[in-house]
């Protein structure tokens, strides 16, 4: 079914997401955020751009790693839940932590619309 064959097309985007922030490329990053992404915390996406620039260009080592991911798809087939293990490393920092991302289809592309970690 069309999910089965959506399942490699997420995880592709999901580690090109995580290769972009591994190598220090913010617009890369950014463009992994749709328009209608939900800002944590309600701050507006110029605030949430910034803060994730600076997180993201400080000249240091960043690895991202994507462990078991699983999708789940709506009846619709355009909203998918992808959950997986972020392992982050930098020189500064390294975690674990469980992440859930909610992708929506943008014509032939899937976009991030939510993001949290834990759960």
């Amino acid at each position: 079914g069309v999910q089965t064959c959506a399942l490699p097309i997420l995880l592709a985007y999901v580690n090109t997401w995580a290769k972009a922030w591994s190598d220090n490329d913010i617009p890369g990053y950014l463009a992994a955020y749709g328009p209608d992404f939900r800002v944590p915390g309600g701050a507006s996406r110029a605030a949430w751009e910034a803060e994730r620039k600076a997180r993201i260009a400080k000249p240091r080592r960043i690895k991202v790693g994507v462990e078991n991911p699983t999708v789940e798809f709506d009846d619709s087939g355009n909203v998918a839940t992808v959950r997986f293990r972020q392992d982050y490393r930098s020189d500064a920092l390294s975690q674990v932590n469980n992440k859930v991302m909610v992708f929506t289809k943008s014509g032939d592309r899937w976009l991030i619309q939510q993001e949290r970690s834990g759960g």
